[in-house]
């Protein structure tokens, strides 16, 4: 990630913190994680169910939507279908074919124009960490397996 990206991250970051927080989750980026590798811990609807774990690794930020897959922990393995959430386009284990992915824009050309394009104004970590808890609520907290 150049120094660039690394900046405007870092001016991103507190506000996404400040949301994950107000809804008892949290963010995460550890010393040995490389630069734009985060984790969100983002409460299930389920209050006895354990938290769904995004991991987002931003290459280009804000130019280009991040890769997003779920692990069973900060840290851990993103292959565990238990991690993934049951959510239209979460598509356990693999990716989230959804438009505001790297995965998503990888496998539709389409989207690179027109109402699915990536845009990178405002705090498109916001964005996505947003869009992410909607796709969480709309599936009740459900799990893909």
């Amino acid at each position: 990630m150049d120094l660039e990206s690394q900046l405007r991250l870092k001016q991103d970051v507190p506000e996404v913190g400040e949301f994950l927080s107000s809804i008892s989750g949290s963010l995460v980026h550890r010393d040995t994680d490389s630069k734009g590798l985060y984790w969100a811990a983002i409460p299930s609807a389920s209050s006895t169910s354990r938290p769904f774990i995004a991991r987002i690794a931003w290459t280009a930020y804000p130019h280009a939507a991040p890769s997003v897959l779920f692990a069973d922990e900060v840290g851990g393995a993103t292959t565990d279908p238990e991690s993934w959430p049951a959510a239209p386009g979460y598509r356990a284990p693999n990716d989230i074919c959804k438009p505001f992915t790297a995965e998503g824009q990888a496998l539709h050309s389409e989207w690179r124009t027109g109402p699915h394009a990536w845009r990178s104004a405002g705090n498109p970590f916001l964005h996505v960490v947003e869009t992410i808890c909607g796709d969480l609520a709309r599936a009740d907290g459900r799990r893909a397996a």
